[in-house]
């Protein structure tokens, strides 16, 4: 759909407590990672340290978008979910109310929470 091609999306882990796999790759990299730094800094010491347990903690899941947002013909407080709307069918209004949009989404799947942390909007100048 067009609306895919609209959205870029990165997506970052935050702190909460939750277990996560502690084989799980990501853990893995984050891990050695932290244990090649760790010993690069600690100079005082003659031997390295290397992994012998790994607890995780994940806390959820930060979706950073950025989203070009078209007028539709819907009016606001009639829908919900804009998705079934059509865009505004006269070219100019519907450029001229065009926004980008630069949304953070905080998604804590165990605790059924979804909250949207930053709402910034601005006129597309296109």
């Amino acid at each position: 759909s067009t609306v895919d091609q609209n959205i870029v999306v990165f997506v970052f882990m935050i702190k909460y407590p939750h277990s996560v796999p502690v084989n799980n790759s990501q853990v893995l990299t984050a891990a050695r990672f932290a244990v090649v730094e760790f010993n690069k800094a600690n100079t005082q010491e003659r031997f390295a340290y290397k992994i012998m347990n790994i607890t995780s903690i994940v806390a959820g899941i930060n979706y950073i978008l950025e989203v070009r947002l078209g007028r539709t013909v819907c009016k606001r407080n009639d829908t919900a979910d804009s998705e079934p709307c059509a865009l505004h069918p006269e070219p100019k209004a519907s450029s001229r109310f065009q926004r980008l949009c630069h949304f953070i989404v905080t998604d804590v799947p165990w605790e059924n929470s979804r909250v949207l942390t930053r709402n910034e909007c601005h006129p597309n100048k296109n």
